[in-house]
């Protein structure tokens, strides 16, 4: 009788992973969590059920134009990461694989002097603060696809080993991509290559058959199961835009290759406010009137981070449009990024 028992209860017991455990108390903990610091972005996150059910947020930030300020945003979110807790910050590290070789460190030093400009701390300990934070950002510069596949299945023993860097003790806000579209069209020329290699039984075989994005996905994956954080991944878009006036460009549809197109549980779209250009037939003499005013648009940096609506449930959108949340606004000057207070519909 007492063997039966014993053997019941044995079937009831449920075994997991140390890994699926964090995962599920992660999980507990979304409510109360702040994943990145920036409320607007972090509500984005949690607002939809399929990706509160999703261990690791993946967030896509989309530039539709040259200077859309993805990299910019991406110095606030690193910032607020790595400095300590009692500053405002997450203290933990970043990782940053760094493909377009434009994700510059006197900038971010900047931005964390910025953060920084209005707390209580004393000002000849600002230096030593942003030195020390410094430390836990973390940049990868690979120069192709196969060498960014690498570093992803590498970073997981690098951050092990307490030999190597500063921020063993720290947990891994995220590890971020910019650009993830970097290598797009030096990947596509390797791949017709090979294609035409193969296909040609006169010419010598290729000695290694090209990455592909399917491996830089799997890598993706592995290192945030790995480190148990978040990923983003900033592009450019490659597709065609809309003209027309009377069309948003707030759906974008992916165009990274699949299956890196199908990671992403957030998708925003970046971009630069238009500044209001001068109606025809201006007079010279009105021109230069309206001049100040215009450079005064254009001195103030405005900026949009808008919910990419392709492919979002239509009863979440609804809900995000009637509570004022579809976006959020930031100004970049030349002392760095701040995000515009937060404006939602009243009892939201």
């Amino acid at each position: 009788m007492a063997a039966d028992l014993g053997k019941k209860l044995l079937e009831e017991i449920e075994e997991m992973g140390l890994d699926e455990v964090f995962a599920q108390l992660r999980l507990q903990d979304d409510h109360t969590k702040s994943h990145f610091g920036v409320g607007q972005l972090d509500y984005l996150l949690s607002a939809d059920d399929r990706t509160t059910k999703s261990a690791q947020r993946v967030v896509e930030l989309t530039s539709t134009h040259p200077g859309g300020g993805t990299t910019h945003l991406l110095y606030h979110l690193t910032a607020l990461s790595v400095l300590p807790s009692n500053l405002g910050g997450n203290a933990a590290c970043v990782v940053i694989i760094d493909t377009d070789g434009a994700f510059d460190v006197a900038r971010l030093a900047q931005q964390l002097q910025l953060i920084l400009k209005d707390d209580t701390a004393p000002e000849q300990d600002l230096e030593d603060i942003v030195s020390s934070a410094l430390k836990h950002v973390h940049i990868s510069r690979p120069q192709s696809l196969a060498s960014t596949t690498a570093t992803l299945e590498t970073l997981p023993s690098y951050l092990l080993d307490i030999s190597r860097h500063y921020s063993i003790d720290r947990a891994v806000s995220f590890v971020a991509i910019d650009s993830a579209s970097a290598f797009y069209w030096q990947t596509k020329a390797e791949e017709e290559n090979a294609s035409i290699y193969a296909s040609d039984q006169d010419l010598p075989p290729t000695r290694r058959p090209p990455s592909t994005y399917q491996q830089l996905t799997a890598a993706l994956k592995a290192s945030a199961s790995a480190l148990c954080c978040n990923l983003i991944l900033t592009s450019h878009h490659l597709g065609p835009i809309s003209t027309n006036a009377h069309d948003s460009t707030q759906s974008l549809r992916p165009t990274l290759p699949a299956p890196l197109s199908n990671l992403p549980t957030l998708r925003l779209i970046v971009h630069r406010l238009p500044v209001r250009k001068f109606p025809a037939g201006i007079s010279v003499e009105e021109a230069r009137r309206e001049a100040p005013n215009r450079q005064s648009a254009v001195d103030a940096g405005k900026f949009a981070c808008a919910l990419n609506e392709w492919n979002v449930d239509e009863r979440l959108l609804r809900r995000l449009q009637r509570e004022g949340r579809m976006s959020f606004g930031f100004r970049i000057s030349n002392e760095g990024l701040t995000v515009d207070a937060e404006k939602h519909a009243p009892g939201s």
